[in-house]
């Protein structure tokens, strides 16, 4: 975080002590926001709160505004994915307590040979070797969804044969490598900045796994956008420097 004492021994504390004192809300009777004791029990809780704990041990001490930019912009919506009935509690009820009901997003590896391997060529410090062994060992494990039975949500397990996916993928764990250097606001800024919008893009099932399911398995149904081609001297190379 820094060379200061943190105020919380750790993210147990921050939601006991903290969060669940500042955000009272109506979870007991309620479809339209959900939460879970155990919220401990869930890896996407874990990985959100623990996020939200570290940005909030640094910018509560700017007297400025910092506990108004952690509010709005880190606390708000982390925790509007939590209390989504749709997120990582959709089975937990406060009455009934936890249900393990949510597995990791169902993954098939690709054939050897569709990705090269960046073990002998990645920066110092990334933790993961290819695209392919940040979704198999980090990013399923996150987002932990309902995807077989339902119309509103999709996903391929077979997300390698997705152009678009590979893309958005990529993107997600090279920025991942990244912010998770920093170590106060990094993994905060990733989920909300680009893996949450990234995974609403790749889960929409209007998207690039429109005709994908998780029983039914890849489609190839989906094709590249239609483009005539443009008319000789209508675009210009630009002027060289």
């Amino acid at each position: 975080m820094n060379d200061q004492q943190p105020k919380f021994t750790n993210v147990a504390a921050f939601v006991e002590e903290y969060l669940g004192q500042v955000y009272q809300r109506q979870v007991s009777d309620s479809s339209e926001t959900v939460w879970c004791d155990q919220w401990w029990r869930h890896v996407e809780a874990v990985s959100r709160l623990d996020a939200l704990w570290r940005a909030w041990e640094q910018l509560h001490r700017d007297e400025r505004g910092g506990l108004s930019y952690w509010l709005l912009q880190h606390a708000d919506p982390h925790m509007s994915r939590l209390f989504d009935p749709g997120g990582p509690f959709k089975y937990c009820t406060v009455r009934n307590g936890h249900r393990d009901m949510l597995g990791p997003l169902p993954i098939e590896s690709p054939p050897d040979g569709v990705f090269t391997d960046m073990s002998g060529e990645r920066p110092d410090g990334w933790q993961y070797s290819s695209v392919v062994e940040f979704v198999e060992n980090y990013l399923s494990m996150i987002y932990r969804r309902q995807v077989t039975d339902l119309s509103n949500i999709a996903w391929c397990p077979q997300w390698w044969q997705h152009k678009e996916a590979v893309v958005r993928l990529e993107a997600l764990w090279r920025a991942w490598e990244f912010y998770r250097q920093n170590a106060s606001q990094g993994l905060s800024t990733w989920f909300l900045k680009h893996a949450d919008p990234q995974m609403e893009q790749l889960l929409n099932p209007a998207g690039p796994f429109k005709y994908c399911t998780v029983r039914g398995g890849h489609q190839s149904k989906v094709s590249p956008l239609p483009v005539t081609a443009a008319a000789a001297g209508l675009f210009t190379d630009p002027e060289p420097e």
